[in-house]
């Protein structure tokens, strides 16, 4: 599935981190390395001041240019262990760094981006953004982010089963990112028997109340709640169980309440990892519709807000739906639209 995997590098050794665990995917799947970096345009390496951006000469973008070139055409060596065997390709781009790096992702037909999050704040966040979080609302594939909050996770360590944590909405487009993390986890450690945990946080919905502080929620209530969410994820792992058969995953599920998503699933995340007693995570995997505009601001965004919190790495879905052509019939697939999705993945 991940023939083509795209690594972003910024030159630093923070953003090579990534490339041991790419290698890993591409050599299982048989996959090509695609690193890229990104030069940003003169104007953008100007000094900054109260009034306005001072450009550098354009001497001075050339010599960066040309040490970003140099950078990138070593990065094969510098990693020559890691990457042999592996075919590898070099791309160099001049532009806004996450606009770039998603183009090239469409240009390059790739497949995964794996990166590692700068964690970047001040002035440089605000000019720039965090291109992690840009991965959330406009990756155009599958995205493995390694967050900057934690130590690199042991993907690398071939006697550690994976253990990864699936949240899910009780909608189909949730459900988008249960494959491609099957596959994702079958290229990292396809000896062990891995695992799956399905995770349903039911936010109850504010139609028994004008405010969810304020709403008598009975506990009857929340016990048909909780019973109805339980067989979704059950239904799920049934529904799934013939896909999953070849991938050596052991499925498990759970149901919390509460109106807290996102911070119910980190706190989730967070468990102690023990793989004698099968307990915490390796891995978030969740879909995500990329919102933006005035609904992000009123609703937030749960993927960002687990990206910006969480220790461990995220794996990012942007589901499709498959519509009909009105002319030719024929399937074609598109970005799902935000009136499409009633329950919280609505909010990723």
């Amino acid at each position: 599935m991940f023939g083509r995997i795209l690594v972003p590098l910024d030159g630093s050794k923070r953003s090579e981190e990534a490339i041991p665990v790419a290698a890993r995917i591409a050599r299982a799947t048989g996959g090509t390395i695609v690193f890229v970096e990104v030069v940003l345009p003169p104007v953008e390496f100007g000094t900054y001041t109260a009034e306005r951006t001072i450009s550098l000469k354009p001497g001075a973008f050339k010599r960066r240019e040309h040490a970003a070139a140099s950078y990138l055409t070593g990065i094969p060596e510098t990693y020559a262990d890691e990457l042999a065997g592996i075919n590898t390709e070099l791309d160099l781009s001049v532009g806004a760094a996450s606009p770039e790096i998603y183009e090239e992702a469409r240009l390059e037909a790739v497949d995964l981006i794996v990166l590692c999050s700068q964690g970047e704040t001040g002035l440089k966040r605000w000019a720039f953004g965090s291109i992690a979080q840009e991965a959330v609302r406009h990756s155009p594939v599958p995205v493995l982010v390694l967050n900057h909050h934690g130590a690199i996770p042991p993907m690398l360590d071939a006697t550690h089963p994976l253990r990864i944590l699936v949240p899910l909405d009780g909608s189909e487009l949730a459900e988008a990112v249960i494959l491609p993390t099957a596959y994702l986890v079958a290229a990292l450690s396809a000896s062990l028997q891995n695992a799956l945990h399905f995770l349903r946080v039911v936010d109850l919905p504010s139609a028994y109340g004008k405010i969810k502080s304020q709403a008598h929620i009975s506990d009857l209530m929340q016990d048909e709640v909780k019973q109805e969410a339980e067989k979704y994820v059950k239904s799920v792992a049934e529904r799934y169980a013939k896909d999953l058969a070849g991938f050596n995953l052991q499925v498990s599920s759970s149901v919390v309440v509460n109106t807290d998503v996102a911070g119910t699933i980190v706190r989730e995340a967070a468990q102690v990892r023990d793989v004698t007693k099968s307990t915490g995570y390796d891995l978030i995997a969740m879909a995500t519709h990329g919102r933006s505009g005035l609904l992000r601001l009123v609703m937030g965004s749960v993927a960002e807000h687990i990206l910006g919190t969480t220790k461990l790495p995220l794996f990012i879905v942007r589901p499709h739906a498959e519509t009909k052509g009105k002319k030719t019939g024929k399937a074609v697939q598109t970005e799902v639209t935000e009136v499409e999705v009633q329950s919280w993945v609505g909010l990723l």
